[in-house]
């Protein structure tokens, strides 16, 4: 796992220091990206995360897409009314930062472990450094994450108090993903417009600073792909889980 040598570091912090996001193509060595998107493809252990009456759930994805036309529309009616209330996802995930530190991703999934540990490297962690012209950023946390049809995450902005964010970042390696598809990082202006959105690209780094309002739009009902990425954030300080 290496990051490309056609990256220019330079280019990129100006680009982070005038719009507070940046979106950094090739941002992998081509076999890495390869690798990688291969790993997540296979990857089986997924739990299905949403917020069911104000609260965060971990619940089996399997499960739910054979539940019963009725139960079925209870739950989807459920994430719904909790979407037009407040703050709503539906997506796919794998705690890789959780499962690391537990000892587990190293046997159940052995490329995402290394995944992570590059992200913990030097190198990467030097990128991010020079990128965001923060020296205090001391590791990066992560979870892959898929997004299928009907998955979302509502506006939000990441700042929560104690976690020392300095920025999130989004490794999306989709391939072939039409732009009318949805799954799209967006970022809205002062009067609640949309005015960028990164569309999922393989092997592409989007990185944004914390605070930044931002959403990833409704992946179309048609769909029949899905949209795999890493995701987490860059923060400030010693990992607490070593």
């Amino acid at each position: 796992m290496r990051l490309s040598t056609q990256l220019k570091p330079a280019d990129v912090a100006a680009r982070m220091t005038a719009d507070r996001r940046v979106r950094v193509p090739g941002i992998l060595a081509p076999g890495a990206a390869k690798q990688l998107a291969k790993a997540l493809e296979e990857l089986s252990l997924w739990s299905l995360q949403t917020r069911i009456k104000g609260k965060h759930a971990d619940l089996d994805p399997a499960g739910i897409d054979a539940l019963e036309f009725a139960q079925k529309t209870a739950f989807n009616e459920e994430v719904g009314r909790q979407a037009r209330e407040g703050f709503q996802y539906l997506f796919d995930s794998y705690p890789l930062y959780d499962r690391w530190h537990a000892g587990s991703a190293q046997t159940e999934a052995p490329m995402l472990a290394k995944l992570f540990e590059f992200l913990n490297g030097e190198d990467f962690l030097g990128f991010a450094r020079t990128m965001l012209n923060d020296w205090d950023i001391g590791f990066a946390d992560a979870q892959v994450t898929r997004y299928r049809a009907g998955h979302f995450l509502t506006q939000h902005d990441d700042n929560i108090d104690g976690k020392n964010r300095v920025a999130a970042y989004v490794l999306n390696m989709t391939p072939d993903w039409r732009p009318d598809w949805g799954g799209q990082l967006q970022f809205y202006d002062a009067d609640g417009h949309v005015e960028a959105a990164y569309r999922p690209t393989f092997n592409a780094l989007s990185v944004l600073r914390v605070p930044t309002e931002h959403a990833v739009s409704v992946v179309a009902p048609y769909v029949t792909s899905a949209r795999y990425a890493v995701t987490g954030w860059l923060r400030r300080g010693d990992d607490p889980g070593l």
